[in-house]
């Protein structure tokens, strides 16, 4: 037996939540994919720095650009095609980035620059 009272329900907390794990699941499989890339062949390619430097650009773009431009993405086709659920997804989605932003990337930032005076 389903939990969901009708397939339209069913096919509302779909796309709300595509709209909201597919974003955040695309950035950190990104970084999480060049870290691992990194740290699997860091003994054969850390004497090239570019090969290094990408997959570190690679690393930082994973959920600092590529998550909140997937989650735009999805908000503006949502929003054309007058889908709710995958709007209000993908708004969450955006919204739980700015949190990230707040809560774990300025925080580093701060901490960083302050450790270098």
């Amino acid at each position: 037996m389903s939990i969901f009272l009708s397939n339209r329900a069913k096919e509302n907390a779909k796309d709300f939540w595509y709209g909201l794990l597919f974003p955040i699941v695309v950035g950190f499989g990104t970084t999480i994919l060049s870290l691992f890339v990194f740290i699997r062949f860091e003994t054969s390619i850390a004497d090239d720095s570019f090969v290094e430097y990408f997959l570190m650009s690679i690393y930082g773009l994973g959920f600092l650009v590529i998550w909140p431009l997937f989650a735009h993405r999805l908000f503006s086709r949502a929003k054309k095609l007058g889908k709710e659920p995958l709007r209000n997804g993908s708004r969450t989605s955006i919204i739980l980035y700015v949190f990230f932003l707040l809560l774990v990337v300025l925080p580093g930032t701060i901490f960083s620059i302050m450790e270098m005076m």
